[in-house]
């Protein structure tokens, strides 16, 4: 374990990065490494996507007939997250006086803390939810339905949205974006706004009320990870807002198939 390590475990102010003799990248290129990271998630899921059905058809997994967007999806995801996920830990790593671990947040919280937290993030979900039927009339767009009634594996799917995107998705930005945006001028108050703007931009949100609701959400995330300094919070919570959000499209779909 490299030196430092116990020490920040016992802080909960960002200046432990300080006591312990060490500092996350600085605010230009924690910006910059985050920014490539994502980037090289998008060019790699743009480049997988492109020759999916052809390795599927090469590996005699699935005929060109019964391929779906939502399987490409959910494969793509998944070996991408993973491998972009790597990109951060190498990102971290790269700063040597420090654990990556500590880096990123991978520290323990208190159950009470767990049970906070995700408790506030089912909340936010249900007023959000709450709020959308009443502006829309709908919870969640409908091509998110037709897309979950072509999934072929249903456990993969999951498995995408639930479990390997909000893993990678805080690891880089509540995890390693967070860490060196906190330990700059920008402080707390930014490392939370930052991040919160950063995933809502991603989400790709040009309609006003989910735009809202990203960046609220966003922001939820960001404050337990600076009140708990754990990013396994935010990713628990994130995991628990997909888990919801994904529970509602597989409901949907199933009305959709029984009225059809």
């Amino acid at each position: 374990m490299l030196p430092g390590y116990n020490a920040f475990m016992t802080h909960t102010d960002a200046l432990a990065y300080e006591e312990a003799g060490a500092r996350p990248w600085g605010l230009a290129a924690t910006l910059g490494l985050s920014l490539a990271i994502w980037y090289a998630l998008e060019l790699l899921q743009g480049a997988m996507g492109f020759g999916m059905d052809r390795v599927f058809a090469m590996l005699r997994l699935v005929s060109a007939a019964d391929n779906t967007q939502a399987l490409n999806f959910a494969v793509i995801t998944c070996i991408s997250t993973i491998l972009c996920g790597a990109l951060v830990f190498a990102a971290a790593a790269l700063r040597v006086e420090l654990d990556p671990r500590v880096y990123l947040g991978i520290v323990a919280a208190p159950a009470r803390e767990w049970l906070r937290w995700l408790g506030a993030i089912a909340l936010i979900v249900m007023m959000t939810d709450l709020a959308v039927y009443l502006a829309k009339g709908e919870l969640l767009p409908a091509q998110w339905v037709e897309i979950y009634r072509d999934v072929q594996s249903p456990l993969l799917f999951w498995l995408a949205l639930v479990i390997a995107t909000p893993i990678f998705e805080e690891l880089l930005f509540r995890g390693f974006a967070f860490a060196g945006i906190e330990a700059s001028p920008l402080g707390r108050v930014g490392a939370v706004a930052i991040t919160a703007l950063a995933w809502t931009w991603i989400h790709h949100e040009i309609d006003p009320l989910e735009f809202a609701i990203i960046f609220i959400v966003g922001v939820a995330l960001g404050v337990a990870r600076l009140r708990t300094r754990s990013v396994l919070i935010p990713i628990a919570m994130h995991m628990l807002y997909s888990l919801i959000s994904t529970a509602e499209i597989a409901w949907l779909a199933i009305i959709a198939d029984m009225q059809s």
